[in-house]
């Protein structure tokens, strides 16, 4: 198992920084500045572990998912809009950026909700990365930006335009949410103006649109 120092952990991991030595790495497709590693999750969030074995045994006994999926590793990533859930307990949490911290938020649905943030095309199928670097296959085609959101065996794209109401994922408004009331391009870049009683502007790959998912 791989560690690196708490001092130098990223900023957003839920840590007391001069506790202990050592904090674990991520493993998989998460990316260590959107995600904590699940051991993480369970010791210093939930608290239902106090220590790495404790988290081994609650995830080798497959009580905790992601997206629907068991966790098979304490260093697998749980992050940015990532579904977990805890059956035995009946908890059901979706991360959210707020600021430069990650919280998990309890909720009372399991949407999966993902930002498409590329395509390919490979023979006659689509190919979408999304925003927690999974990678999402069909022959359906749906445009780079847009949401996806899987419920159970359906998927349904929601359009990131003018009128929706956005999630910010990146950047200094990380965690708001509002209505898209502009796009603006700039050269090549694109930014959104959002209104929530106020009104900032971001990047357009800052947004995410949910519709009437939890968030908050």
């Amino acid at each position: 198992m791989t560690h690196q120092k708490r001092l130098s952990a990223p900023k957003h991991y839920p840590i007391q920084r001069k506790q202990n030595t050592y904090v674990s790495n991520i493993k998989g497709s998460r990316s260590s500045e959107n995600a904590i590693p699940t051991v993480l999750f369970l010791r210093d969030v939930l608290e239902y572990a106090d220590t790495e074995k404790e988290a081994k045994r609650i995830v080798n006994q497959g009580d905790i998912l992601r997206n629907g999926e068991p966790i098979r590793d304490i260093q697998e990533g749980v992050g940015i809009l990532d579904i977990i859930e805890l059956p035995k307990t009946e908890e059901t949490y979706r991360g959210v950026r707020k600021g430069k911290y990650i919280e998990f938020i309890p909720v009372n649905d399991t949407k999966t909700v993902t930002k498409i943030v590329d395509k390919s095309v490979e023979q006659d199928d689509y190919i979408y990365r999304l925003h927690n670097g999974e990678n999402y296959r069909t022959k359906d085609e749906y445009n780079t930006g847009n949401t996806l959101v899987f419920d159970n065996d359906t998927v349904e794209e929601v359009e990131l335009e003018e009128g929706s109401e956005v999630l910010v994922i990146k950047g200094k408004h990380s965690g708001k949410t509002g209505e898209l009331t502009e796009i603006k391009q700039r050269g090549h870049k694109k930014s959104g103006e959002v209104e929530n009683g106020e009104t900032f502007e971001t990047q357009l790959e800052n947004l995410i649109a949910i519709k009437d998912i939890e968030v908050e």
